[in-house]
């Protein structure tokens, strides 16, 4: 396998970032996302059909039951956490351009969301490190689609069986903090396609 540290790569995201979650409230709003912003999907939403132009995968997870048929149809940069990586293995051998990124110990908390900068960390869920990932390595506006951050079902009817996360999933609170600090301390505009838990402004009606 053949991967390598995404902090010291030299990779670089458009200023125009839409982060693609596979909630089922992102079902109406996949044709709103701008020809003009990067598509980066985490997890299942990867195999969205509707969103056919993906240019980053991001995953914490290489386990899932899905993710053999994900991992051969997607072609473009996949961004790992060294713990998907691991779980990955050898099939993700002659895939590439694959990155890892090494989450440090401390945790994202609503308190500590300025020790992003430099660092990915865990203490959220897929789409806040992808939040992470997208400012760290360029995005000054980002747009969120299926991040809806209640329940546990997907876009295609199935469903998450990693746990129940309830009507607003206790990670809210934390991405809520790291998307104030973002637009305050960054000038970093965070808004959703659609419907979320999060408070962010909205930029599709449903």
């Amino acid at each position: 396998m053949s991967a390598s540290d995404i902090f010291q790569s030299g990779f670089r995201l458009p200023e125009k970032v839409c982060i693609l979650a596979p909630g089922p409230n992102g079902l109406g709003c996949y044709g709103a996302i701008p020809q003009s912003h990067t598509v980066v999907a985490i997890s299942k939403a990867v195999l969205i059909d509707e969103v056919s132009r993906k240019s980053v995968w991001v995953m914490c997870h290489g386990d899932q039951g899905w993710f053999d048929r994900a991992n051969s149809q997607f072609h473009g940069v996949r961004l790992f956490s060294k713990d998907a990586l691991r779980e990955a293995g050898a099939k993700l051998d002659g895939l590439s351009p694959t990155y890892y990124f090494q989450a440090p110990p401390e945790m994202l908390e609503p308190h500590n969301v300025h020790l992003v900068g430099g660092a990915i960390r865990y203490g959220t869920t897929v789409s806040g490190c992808a939040l992470q990932f997208a400012y760290n390595f360029g995005a000054r506006e980002i747009l969120l689609c299926g991040v809806d951050m209640s329940g546990d079902d997907y876009w295609d009817g199935t469903r998450n069986t990693s746990g129940y996360h309830g009507e607003v999933w206790p990670a809210a609170r934390t991405i809520n903090a790291l998307i104030r600090w973002l637009g305050a301390e960054r000038g970093i505009k965070v808004a959703s396609l659609s419907r979320t838990r999060l408070e962010v402004d909205m930029a599709c009606s449903q």
